[in-house]
This record gives structure tokens, sequence and C-alpha cells, in this order.
């Protein structure tokens, strides 16, 4: 099978490297819809009346999607959602297979060079035989599709991850929770914070819904949470019901309750959504509060910006971010 090669740092190639294959040819090529509907604005200080929206507006579907795979159980549940989604959107899926190598850093006297030679060597096969699991399971797939294989030490992985984000619309993975998953929090991280796209991130074992029918879009007055809206914007488009919702609390940008949600309703309406918007009065944290309302209205994918800060090569979550990753019973889509 031809591959391409390229090279990411200059280290040896047995500890890094990228392989993709050729693309496969699509069998599904379905264009994505637009919505025409109404918005009702509940409990925020604005024209409680129904606005009927203008025509609906296009959006760009998403052309290229990424999915994360490690050769792990939780991959099935990656793929059937990535297919789906590529599948609605006429889109290319790309598999990004993570295969992390030993780090050099814990192998430092004369007996660990021997060590992680034959330690590399090993997780080096063990990758190939799951790239023979994941090429049989790829040439099943409807999209057009591809598989690429990134082989790395911890640090440098991240890094590649994010570099194969930035040229997708959209970036499949899981949560970072406990078990094997919890080994790619700082993959996750960088993906986040680095990739520049939207990530869509998946709870355990999370069942493919038939459509993503009512998305709850958890708003904040700041940069992180317009940049959510964009990215989910043609998951939106296609939504028969589009929830704007924000916690009354201390002022954020502009005033933090039902204020802010006036023109971001006002805007998804004119894009043609059928919006409602709800400011809640809690005594939970915010991220309980959103949680709930997110069970209460049985929401198909939460929306939200991604905030955290960077300390000495780490991230360091905020704190509704940090509850959504750990307590989401339904995707999310993040960005930041």
């Amino acid at each position: 099978m031809q591959r391409k090669n390229a090279a990411i740092s200059p280290i040896p190639t047995a500890l890094m490297k990228i392989n993709a294959q050729p693309l496969r040819p699509s069998l599904d090529d379905r264009t994505p819809c637009t919505v025409e509907a109404e918005v009702a604005m509940n409990d925020v200080s604005s024209p409680s009346e129904t606005v009927r929206s203008a025509p609906a507006v296009g959006f760009a579907a998403y052309r290229d999607i990424a999915v994360h795979l490690d050769g792990s159980p939780e991959d099935e549940f990656r793929l059937a959602w990535a297919e789906a989604l590529a599948a609605s959107h006429g889109a290319r899926l790309t598999g990004i297979f993570t295969n992390m190598l030993p780090d050099p850093a814990l192998f430092f006297d004369e007996f660990g060079i021997a060590a992680i030679g034959q330690l590399t060597d090993a997780v080096v096969v063990e990758g190939s035989a799951i790239e023979t699991r994941l090429n049989q399971r790829f040439d099943k797939l409807r999209p057009t599709n591809e598989l690429r294989r990134l082989d790395a030490v911890p640090g440098m992985l991240e890094q590649a991850v994010a570099t194969e984000a930035r040229w997708n619309d959209l970036f499949v993975a899981s949560s970072p929770r406990d078990g094997e998953q919890a080994r790619w929090r700082a993959m996750i991280e960088s993906v986040m914070f680095d990739g520049g796209r939207g990530l869509c991130l998946l709870p355990p074992k999370a069942e493919l819904r038939s459509a993503i029918r009512t998305v709850l879009v958890a708003w904040v007055d700041s940069r992180q949470s317009a940049r959510a809206v964009a990215e989910a914007m043609p998951l939106i488009a296609q939504a028969s019901q589009v929830q704007v919702v924000t916690v009354s609390e201390e002022a954020h940008g502009r005033m933090g309750g039902a204020e802010a949600l006036t023109d971001i309703t006002a805007h998804l309406t004119r894009c043609g959504a059928k919006v409602t918007a709800n400011a809640l009065q809690t005594e939970t944290t915010p991220g309980d509060a959103l949680l709930n309302e997110a069970r209460r209205t049985s929401a198909d994918l939460i929306v939200a910006g991604a905030y955290g800060h960077s300390r000495f090569r780490e991230w360091v979550l905020g704190g509704v971010t940090a509850d959504f990753l750990a307590s989401s019973p339904v995707p999310l889509l993040m960005a930041h």
C-alpha cells in the first residue's frame, strides 16, 4: 500500500512518523439542508412575542472531519458518530490513529537506552496490528476517507494531532475521563486550545443518535462562546430546536444574564434556526445548572466555549469546561 511520510521534528524516524493512506471513493453525496423556523424568546428581558425568521441563510457544511483512533473499544463509538456526521454533510473523513511511543525522558541510564529501543519496537509492531484492523474497518465506511497514523513520543504527539486538527472543520474524540481515555487528556487539551477548530467530544460509550435535533448553546458574552457557535453553525442550521441558555451570575463582558442573550438569539433566528432563550437562576454551579438544563430539555448536543490558561506547558481548565468534560451526558462541541 502506498503511503505518504512526513517528518514532524528532527528526531529519529523510529520515534516519529506520519502515515497517510490513499483516499477511498465516497458512497454518499448528500448535501446539507438549511432550516426555516421561528424564535420564541422566553425568560429574557426582550419582547416576548414570537418573531418569524427571514428565509434561512445557507451555511457551508463541514467538508473535512477528523476522528481520533487509538485501537480501544471507544474507536467504534467515535467512528459511528464521525461517519454519520461526514455522511450528512458530504464530508471527507480522516482517521487519526495515535500510537504513543515510550518517553525517552524515563530512560536515562545505560540500561534505559537499550530498554527504550526494545519497547519502541514493540509499540510500533502493536501499532501496525491496530492499523491493519482499522484499515479493514475503513474499507466499510461510506464517506470518502483515509487513515493517518502518528507514531510519536509524549509532547510531540499532542502537537502533531493539533496540526492535523487545523486543516479539518471538526475533530471528533472522546472526553478524557477515567480509564483508557484519560491518557489522551493532554492531546485533547492541545486540540482544544491550539487546534483552532471545533472539537466534538463524546461521553463514554456514546450511542449514535438518529439525528441532532436539539442543540443547547451555553452562552456567555465572550470570544470563546462566539467561536463555539461559529464552529457549530452547520449543526445548528440542521437542528429543529436551538436553546440558547446562560446562567445569571456576575457580569462577564456585557451583562451576564438576559440582556446578553438578545443579540445572539436574534442572530441565530436570522440564520434560520428555531431558537428559544433562557437565563437560568440557580444556586448550583454554572456547570451543573447547564448540564441539568441539557437533561431537562433532552438536548442532543451542547455547544460551549472552552476556557482555560496555560501553566508550565499544562492547561488549567476553567470550572465549567472541566465540569462539561467530566460529566456531560451528551456530546459537546467546544472551541477556544
